[in-house]
């Protein structure tokens, strides 16, 4: 089995929520301190848009400078360790401020499809760029939508390609979410491990530009989550989060969706989704699929979900670990095939 250990780099919403040193940082910290005893590499998919706005508002606000120059440094290092870098946005920072207290977000153009196409053009431009400086020789060479807001790709075909970005790793299968300010619908993806594309991520075309990495998915039972939410409210410490702040609120109709009957979700090293990490995969192994990607996120990192990656890893010593560039010669010909396994 291929194993991609992918985490999302981003701060959270809700106040204090996006100051990084607790809620990004640190946690970050412990995950390379991991990776390092295991020696595998792992992919950060780094919020750019708020690093460039961090940086911006520090121009007005200069006890922010120390908060950007704490993230550039660890992504520095992270990238001198030989992990990936690649590019993730949430382009409602564009939107956002310093109030002189804390971040004012405007989350009404939370996709990257509420902008106009040169904005989206700029936005992936100024990313991939930023980005560059801090991967060196690291090639910057994949894309995670923002709130996994993919859909539709036609818009960011062109901007991604011009950036040189040609894999993506958004969608997981069977997702759906059609909530006000988020919204996309992967039941349509195709029960492969990975394929070529063009304009639409879930058609595959041999002759495509793009490869999807997917993310690996799990069903979910409703008990999952009402035990999700009776560890969030007894605050149990080894299922604390690092620092303030909160998740996008989920719409009504999904909450009660997941509340109620089983669900789709994505394999995911945060909280208790670490727990089912093993038996993610082995669904996967038995639906004959050979690469597994899994998502977190350091913001959501607990002491369990730190622990269950390490006995992760620890379980799955020969497998191999890889990052999104490994894939890259998937992309090499134009006649290959979408690639099944």
């Amino acid at each position: 089995m291929n194993i991609v250990l992918s985490l999302d780099y981003e701060v959270w919403f809700g106040r204090n929520g996006a100051l990084p040193q607790r809620t990004l940082v640190e946690p970050t910290a412990a995950l390379r301190a991991l990776a390092r005893r295991h020696g595998v590499r792992l992919v950060f998919f780094v919020d750019v848009l708020w690093l460039l706005r961090l940086r911006e508002e520090a121009r007005r606000h200069p006890l922010l400078m120390a908060e950007h120059d704490r993230v550039a440094r660890q992504l520095d290092e992270l990238a001198a360790d030989g992990h990936e870098l690649q590019l993730h946005l949430h382009p409602h920072w564009l939107d956002s401020h310093w109030d002189g207290d804390d971040w004012a977000l405007d989350l009404r153009r939370y996709r990257l499809h509420d902008f106009a196409d040169t904005e989206i053009a700029e936005m992936v431009n100024a990313g991939a760029h930023a980005l560059r400086a801090h991967a060196g020789v690291v090639p910057v060479s994949a894309f995670r939508a923002g709130g996994w807001c993919l859909q539709p790709f036609d818009r960011l075909r062109g901007p991604l390609r011009s950036a040189d970005i040609c894999i993506d790793s958004t969608v997981y299968a069977g997702g759906v979410e059609q909530g006000e300010g988020r919204r996309y619908d992967f039941r349509a993806a195709p029960a492969l491990g990975r394929w070529r594309f063009d304009d639409d991520p879930l058609r595959p075309r041999a002759d495509g530009a793009f490869l999807e990495l997917p993310i690996a998915s799990q069903t979910l039972p409703p008990w999952f989550f009402w035990q999700l939410a009776f560890t969030k409210v007894l605050g149990l410490g080894a299922h604390r989060v690092q620092g303030p702040g909160s998740a996008l609120a989920m719409g009504r109709a999904d909450l009660l969706r997941r509340l109620l009957r089983p669900s789709t979700s994505v394999a995911s090293s945060d909280g208790l989704k670490a727990s089912r990490l093993a038996d993610a995969l082995e669904s996967q192994r038995r639906r004959g699929l050979q690469d597994f990607v899994v998502i977190g996120h350091p913001k959501a990192l607990t002491l369990h979900g730190l622990r269950m990656l390490d006995h992760f890893i620890t379980a799955h010593r020969g497998d191999h670990f890889f990052g999104m560039n490994d894939y890259l010669d998937d992309l090499a010909g134009s006649d290959t095939t979408p690639v099944a396994a």
